[in-house]
């Protein structure tokens, strides 16, 4: 009997570990430049004294489509979170003039 509490109790552990983990942020680099989104919302960093702005690129399950800008330049300081009603499918970071990042895609 002690056996199956154990089992119950480590099971009931890893469920709330996946609810955690599935409501946290994800970040992708492009350089030292970041976008960072969570399942309804998305912002940008500027990591580079370069001069090209950066921003995060969103696709929503809805079909919505923006471009979240850093906004601040390269203060060492994330842009502001931009929230969307619908749950973002893909993101990825991208800078004017240098290109972007791989997807990162919710599952």
């Amino acid at each position: 009997m002690l056996a199956r509490s154990a089992t119950v109790l480590a099971a009931a552990g890893l469920i709330g570990l996946a609810t955690t983990t599935s409501a946290s942020a994800a970040t992708v680099s492009h350089g030292d430049d970041q976008a960072e989104a969570w399942a309804h919302g998305a912002r940008a960093y500027d990591g580079e004294r370069d001069g090209n702005g950066v921003y995060a690129e969103v696709y929503t399950e809805a079909g919505g489509h923006a471009y979240v800008w850093d906004g601040n330049g390269s203060d060492g300081n994330w842009g502001p979170w931009t929230d969307f009603p619908s749950r973002i499918k893909q993101f990825r970071a991208c800078e004017d003039h240098k290109g972007c990042s791989g997807w990162v895609y919710w599952p």
